[in-house]
């Protein structure tokens, strides 16, 4: 170890020297306290033993400096003296001195307090060298946690790229919606589309769970769906009055499409279509919640079969169900985390209140009714974070 001795009397500096390599030190020898300071100020010394009286600089004053200084090491620090008072012991360790030795000290005992530095100062070498490793560590944490960030803002943005963005796709009907993850990607999404000249398909689903493996399962349903409708899949053969594929028919294809293994996501949805110039529409519902058929004189009815969730189980059956949306009819598709929203109680918002907004925006437009979901929904649950992703679609025959 490397120790500097500082002493104004030549003679202690020379004996206590000889003595400190003869055990195998490294020694650097100081004249007086601002000497010493200077060495320290240059170099690196972890251990330091310090006459108390000296000139320009006493030992007390150049503990008191050591210790006012952020070193990027701990410096051990013996004062030397031949005071042994009480009152000078609280002094010199106020001063924060570690350790004191007499000059009447015997060689064996300043042999046994320089083992005791030497296992604090290598306690303290270990313990800088796994807090430098924390760091490392910790900075590469946080890299990969803005890499992570970066990547759910971009998976966020390509999945706000799927969803609608024209309410005023078609003229026959009025449209809106509402969406709100969970966290930045949630399993929700929906859509609708012409399929021909008449008819508009929508669909609403939801992939079990949310967060990052539910979007990517949404994202790959949505991009499936729209290559279904490019591929003219979802339109009945030509020859016949059917003008689009039947709705249990496109589910129990993506079911037997999706059919993946024990620990893969399935999901819930209502797909279906409706006539913009009759009214009249077919839905399917897979294990998705009841949708709402709010009529224009505020009754409110649920629709549905309620079905298997898709990518459950194989070979299930589904059934299409018809509906007629009279001129200021809505049809309203949900996930059920509107429905299953808590507040700070732990109440669910149930399915009863959703209806009862419903009804009571009947006769204003479906944007409207998408916003006071929305402040409902934040004013139930408070300052809680949404616990599953929350999402709405709207269409009301015009």
């Amino acid at each position: 170890m490397r120790i500097l001795i500082a002493d104004d009397a030549s003679d202690a500096r020379e004996i206590l020297g000889r003595l400190l390599k003869r055990w195998g030190h490294e020694v650097v020898t100081a004249s007086n306290g601002r000497e010493a300071w200077e060495i320290l100020e240059r170099e690196t010394i972890r251990l330091i033993i310090s006459d108390w009286m000296m000139p320009e600089i006493d030992g007390l004053e150049l503990c008191r400096r050591i210790r006012a200084v952020q070193w990027d090491h701990y410096v051990y620090f013996i004062l030397l003296t031949a005071r042994d008072d009480k009152e000078d012991l609280i002094e010199g360790m106020t001063a924060g001195a570690d350790d004191f030795l007499t000059k009447s000290f015997n060689f064996e005992e300043l042999r046994v307090r320089l083992r005791a530095a030497e296992r604090i100062l290598s306690l303290e070498s270990q313990l800088a060298s796994r807090n430098r490793k924390l760091e490392e560590t910790n900075s590469k944490l946080h890299a990969a946690l803005d890499r992570i960030e970066q990547d759910l803002r971009a998976a966020a943005a390509l999945q706000a790229s799927l969803l609608p963005k024209d309410p005023n796709a078609s003229p026959a009907m009025a449209l809106a919606w509402l969406f709100l993850p969970a966290t930045e990607i949630g399993g929700d999404i929906f859509d609708f589309f012409r399929l021909n000249d008449r008819d508009l398909g929508f669909y609403h689903l939801d992939v079990a769970g949310h967060g990052v493996p539910s979007a990517m399962m949404s994202v790959t349903l949505s991009r499936t769906l729209s290559a279904e409708l490019s591929e003219g899949h979802l339109i009945a053969p030509p020859g016949g009055e059917i003008r689009v594929k039947a709705p249990d028919a496109v589910v129990a294809e993506l079911n037997r499409r999706f059919q993946s293994g024990e620990n893969a996501p399935y999901f819930t949805m209502v797909y279906g279509y409706i006539d913009t110039d009759s009214g009249r529409g077919e839905l399917c519902q897979a294990g998705h919640p009841y949708p709402l058929l709010a009529r224009r004189d505020g009754h409110v009815e649920q629709v549905g079969h309620g079905g298997f969730a898709v990518g459950m189980l194989e070979g299930v059956p589904y059934d299409s169900v018809a509906f007629t949306l009279e001129p200021g009819d809505r049809l309203i598709l949900y996930s059920d985390g509107i429905t299953d929203c808590r507040n700070a109680e732990g109440e669910s918002f149930e399915i009863e209140r959703l209806i009862g907004l419903t009804g009571d925006c009947i006769d204003t437009p479906p944007a409207t009714l998408t916003t006071r979901v929305d402040e409902t929904l934040r004013s139930w649950r408070g300052a809680g974070e949404i616990e599953d992703d929350i999402s709405l679609l709207v269409l009301q025959r015009r």
